[in-house]
């Protein structure tokens, strides 16, 4: 058996110099020290560009420096991505590829030649037919998502095989296995000996392990759990191989037709037909409103003069406004943020303000009606206990959420 460790890596644009310099220290800098120290260990990496440029700003790019020359030595593979960790399905296509180019421009920028991804990681692992089409378009080669995007049940994949999407020639698609990746996630495998005990039984198969989790849980949210690489690199059992390494180590491919999903969705939402929960709930009055604020934003910004003096800033601030985290953060699913809702608000909002002159006054309060609305039904959400009451609702009905962490944030 080969594992493959697919490790996602991001900031968003919100977040404050004191957390990334925190974050840093515990898990990025610890991942590239642990690689370093086990020249066999291998793992296929999205970093999303918005968290190398914080890197850049604020003085901390020994860490590109050294994912750099872990990607020379062969140890990491990049992916593509989306530079601000927009959830692709959910907006214009216009922006999707707009956003899978700024990455790929900026993470080229800091890393050189050496960033040439030829496999795509959708943020949250959020998949659609469409965004998959977009992806081949640009050249990628292969995709990642959960495996719940199979046929919306878990333990539907065989990993002795590849998939292509039908429909979409050579294209393939990988599925990352939900149950192993979880119990790393919530700190089941803190070392190799619980997690190889958990594998024993395929590791003189002829298959593959395919694991994704946030690259943060190794130091940051898990502290020490890096113990588990170390220690399975060292080992070199099972051996360690990238993602697009399987390709020539496995000969059998299947059509498959994956279905809209994420990797925080459950077999209850994907039988109710909601893909993406925590981003766009049916029923839910805040994403609601969340919604009305991007559109409303998104046409308002396209629709403008650019060559409008403020169009420049207006264009970078909604591109950074359309990051996953306040819808996330305004589910209750169970995760809650007033904070991160309104630093997502206000990014849309000031993106519109940006604009000035060249909308008119209407579009303008408008603009502010609708951020002021997302403002107050947060802040009401809060204070009347409603927020609190979803996120008891959701952690009864889904117990493998055992902490405030998930695949993905």
């Amino acid at each position: 058996m080969y594992w493959s460790n697919f490790l996602h890596i991001y900031q968003p644009p919100t977040q404050t110099e004191a957390v990334v310099r925190k974050v840093t220290d515990e898990a990025y800098r610890t991942l590239v020290r642990v690689l370093k120290e086990a020249p066999g260990g291998k793992i296929t990496l999205n970093i999303s560009a918005v968290l190398t440029e914080q890197l850049v700003r604020y003085g901390l790019d020994d860490v590109i420096r050294g994912l750099r020359e872990l990607a020379e030595r062969g140890q990491i593979e990049f992916t593509g991505s989306a530079m601000y960790h927009p959830i692709l399905p959910l907006i214009p296509k216009e922006e999707v590829a707009r956003q899978i180019k700024l990455n790929s421009e900026a993470n080229r920028k800091y890393f050189g030649e050496v960033y040439k991804p030829t496999g795509f990681f959708p943020p949250e692992m959020c998949y659609s037919y469409e965004v998959a089409q977009t992806v081949a378009e640009l050249g990628f080669r292969w995709i990642i998502v959960d495996e719940l995007s199979f046929n919306g049940r878990i333990g539907s994949v065989e990993y002795d095989r590849l998939y292509k999407v039908r429909g979409l020639g050579d294209f393939l698609v990988f599925f990352k296995e939900r149950p192993v990746s979880a119990g790393i996630t919530y700190g089941t495998y803190p070392s190799a000996e619980p997690f190889l005990g958990a594998v024993a039984h395929r590791l003189n198969e002829h298959g593959y392990l395919l694991t994704g989790t946030d690259g943060e849980i190794y130091g940051h949210h898990r502290p020490g759990q890096e113990r588990l690489l170390s220690e399975v690199f060292a080992e070199r059992v099972p051996e360690t191989c990238t993602i697009s390494e399987l390709i020539g180590r496995f000969t059998q491919v299947d059509a498959a037709s994956p279905v809209p999903s994420s990797w925080s969705t459950w077999e209850d939402e994907m039988a109710q037909g909601i893909p993406y929960p925590q981003w766009q709930y049916p029923g839910h009055d805040l994403h609601k409103l969340q919604w009305q604020l991007t559109d409303f934003v998104l046409h308002t910004v396209k629709a403008a003069p650019s060559n409008a003096p403020g169009f420049s800033k207006a264009r970078r601030l909604l591109d950074e406004g359309l990051h996953s985290c306040q819808y996330w953060w305004a589910s209750c699913r169970p995760w809650w943020s007033v904070e991160m809702i309104e630093w997502g608000a206000q990014k849309l909002h000031q993106a519109v303000e940006s604009l000035g002159d060249a909308i008119s006054r209407e579009q303008s309060k408008e603009a502010d009606r609708l951020f002021q609305a997302v403002v107050d039904r947060a802040k009401n959400w809060q204070e009347s206990g409603r927020a609190q009451r979803l996120k008891q609702e959701y952690k009864k009905e889904h117990p493998e959420v055992s902490t405030e962490l998930t695949f993905g944030g």
